[in-house]
């Protein structure tokens, strides 16, 4: 790891809440312009678009999950067009590219553990990530360590807001029902891991019908920035609007999709256990 990734590493281990967004980020870079011509930011890249809320998108009927341990083509459907996606992305240079990586890290290991995350860490998932790893896989790395399982030992009784959200979410974005004792035998640690994977496993089903995945993405999108409009920094995670979450999730590439769930359900979840 040479000197440039370690110093932009240090220059971005305080967390930000930002998502990784390319209209956002196209927008950061013609602002200067925009501005020197007289242009109204309403003019930039997100256009009007970004502020719709004419919601008008359903929810997909919602599969049933089936694990099969010996069915390897359930987490290998390379065919879908899902899969290919993210052109805008792709396109970016290496160190663009290793700036969102970056900002992801930041994010992943704040959210997940609830704190600033080590030097070490990053640089070991940065890593990951350049050797051609994906998101997900350096999120499961970071849940199923010790750090993370230490804190899933903990006795932290989880708050009515944090088991009245999982039981109102589950049945209608997960088609699972979980009984409130058994939820309040676990801890936010437990709670946000097994949330969070049952979601993932359910975006690989869905992915196999694309418009299904994006309608499942937009409406949870944008239920959660409705619902929770002091908790988004961001202007992608605030957007009150379906029709710009599923325009969102059409372009990008389907591992960011999954990063944004890993990250809005811990980040949710950390916020609703403190209140």
């Amino acid at each position: 790891m040479n000197k440039v990734i370690l110093t932009a590493l240090l220059s971005l281990v305080v967390t930000n809440s930002y998502a990784f967004d390319l209209d956002e980020y196209k927008e950061k870079l013609r602002a200067p312009m925009a501005k020197m011509l007289g242009m109204d930011r309403t003019n930039s890249i997100l256009g009007a678009k970004a502020t719709e809320n004419s919601n008008s998108i359903t929810l997909p009927q919602i599969p049933e999950v089936k694990l099969d341990a010996k069915n390897e083509n359930f987490y290998d459907n390379k065919t879908s067009s899902v899969y290919s996606q993210g052109d805008d992305y792709n396109k970016l240079s290496n160190e663009e590219k290793r700036n969102f990586r970056i900002k992801f890290l930041n994010q992943l290991y704040f959210a997940t553990r609830n704190s600033n995350p080590k030097q070490s860490d990053l640089l070991k998932s940065l890593n990951v990530l350049e050797q051609g790893g994906n998101r997900e896989g350096v999120y499961r790395s970071v849940t199923l360590d010790q750090t993370y399982m230490a804190l899933e030992q903990y006795e932290d009784i989880p708050s009515d807001a944090l088991i009245n959200f999982v039981r109102y979410f589950s049945p209608k974005y997960l088609r699972k029902t979980y009984e409130d004792a058994s939820l309040r035998k676990l801890n936010l640690w437990s709670l946000k891991r097994l949330l969070t994977e049952k979601c993932l496993e359910l975006v690989d089903v869905l992915a196999k019908k694309p418009d299904d995945l994006y309608r499942w993405y937009a409406v949870y999108s944008a239920e959660l920035a409705t619902n929770y409009p002091e908790l988004w920094k961001s202007k992608t995670r605030a957007n009150t609007s379906d029709q710009y979450h599923y325009r969102w999730a059409k372009k990008v590439p389907f591992q960011h999709i999954k990063s944004e769930i890993i990250l809005k359900n811990h980040l949710l979840m950390n916020y609703l256990q403190k209140n």
